[in-house]
């Protein structure tokens, strides 16, 4: 390997969260693996492969380039773009064969003319608005919405009906879910007096598949669990207290030392000169900076691992830098491995620890990793 940076996707633990979340399904669920913002960080060409290759058919995006992505690694695989698809590239997704959301009849009309133009099906979700006040059509847009696909039975078909659940990883929060869980019923009585049956019926994200079983229906949609990422820690600690239950972080981030050097007392590390030493130190340059996506707010804050132990940065993040302090480890030199993310020998620094640390999630923390950095599945 000669990249300077670069991020591990472990196979094993990806192939294991999978396996305990679709444990956790009835043998009439079917299963999605949600890959959309690049696979949450960790590459949607890649993790999409992997996904693959243990079996998984179903796959939720947001948007039509990542549908192409997934399409291009397999004809038959089932793709539900569940984001904002432009009106004039419906033509693209249906030739495709892609599951469309649709949210207002502008968007079914438009989706059912370039099916006859096409001589095609337009293959569609319809998305409802049940408390989220995202995007989903309104309850009192279903019926028309039903009456379209109702008469226009050679040029659409409703593949799937959803909503997106608001609270699921919050375990205070289960009256919400029920709430939405019969806005969506609601939803499918107004399809099922035109006789129309979506065969996929889906609300459970990652939360919602391993805490609420009554939002299973007949698909999930698990995201950020796949990558062996709670979606709260309020939820890990109640599932965990109830059973043996575990996910195994899939993403690892690493880049090498570029250089060691010795700083005395006094002197001032970084712009800005926000940190200026008190003891003579020694200091680790590594060329990772806030445009990689190592977040500028962990200027000393932020902890590398080297040779599996915790080293603090010092001074401000810069835009391919950081410096980190390694006075107490001297055997550290120029090429050595440094862990931005992972675990090394007892100890580890996990995407919550960082989020944690600027005060955000770590939704974010992995997905602004630079998709420029090469990953590597191990």
């Amino acid at each position: 390997m000669h990249n300077r940076t670069w991020v591990e996707i472990s196979r094993t633990a990806l192939e294991a969260n999978v396996r305990t979340l679709q444990a956790q399904l009835g043998a009439d669920t079917t299963f999605s693996a949600c890959v959309k913002g690049n696979a949450y960080g960790h590459d949607i060409a890649l993790t999409t492969k992997a996904l693959l290759e243990i079996g998984v058919t179903h796959f939720t995006v947001d948007s039509i380039d990542e549908a192409f992505v997934v399409r291009k690694l397999s004809h038959d695989a089932v793709i539900f773009i569940v984001g904002m698809t432009p009106i004039e590239r419906f033509r693209e997704a249906i030739t495709a064969q892609f599951v469309l959301d649709i949210y207002d009849e502008d968007a079914l009309n438009a989706a059912i003319a370039d099916a006859v133009s096409l001589q095609k099906v337009a293959l569609v979700n319809v998305e409802i608005e049940t408390g989220l006040h995202r995007l989903g059509a309104m309850p009192r847009v279903l019926l028309d919405l039903a009456r379209l696909i109702k008469n226009n039975p050679r040029n659409v078909k409703l593949v799937g009906l959803s909503t997106h659940l608001s609270s699921a990883e919050n375990p205070q929060a289960r009256h919400v879910v029920d709430e939405q869980l019969a806005a969506l019923d609601h939803a499918r009585a107004d399809f099922a007096a035109y006789d129309i049956v979506a065969p996929y019926v889906h609300s459970a994200n990652s939360a919602a598949t391993i805490l609420h079983p009554t939002t299973h229906e007949t698909m999930v949609r698990a995201g950020i669990a796949v990558y062996g990422l709670w979606p709260s820690q309020e939820m890990r600690i109640a599932v965990q207290r109830g059973k043996a239950f575990e996910l195994r972080p899939v993403l690892a981030w690493k880049c090498l030392v570029a250089q060691v050097k010795d700083v005395p007392s006094g002197g001032a590390v970084g712009y800005d000169r926000t940190y200026v030493t008190n003891r003579p130190m020694r200091v680790a340059v590594l060329p990772v900076g806030y445009y990689d996506g190592y977040d500028r707010k962990l200027s000393s804050k932020g902890k590398v691992l080297l040779r599996g132990r915790l080293c603090p940065v010092v001074g401000r993040v810069c835009m391919n830098m950081i410096m980190v302090d390694v006075s107490d480890i001297p055997q550290v030199k120029a090429g050595d491995v440094a862990v931005l993310i992972g675990r090394e020998g007892m100890s580890s620094i996990t995407a919550d620890e960082l989020a944690d640390a600027i005060g955000t999630i770590h939704y974010e923390v992995v997905t602004r990793i630079n998709p420029n950095i090469a990953r590597i599945v191990v």
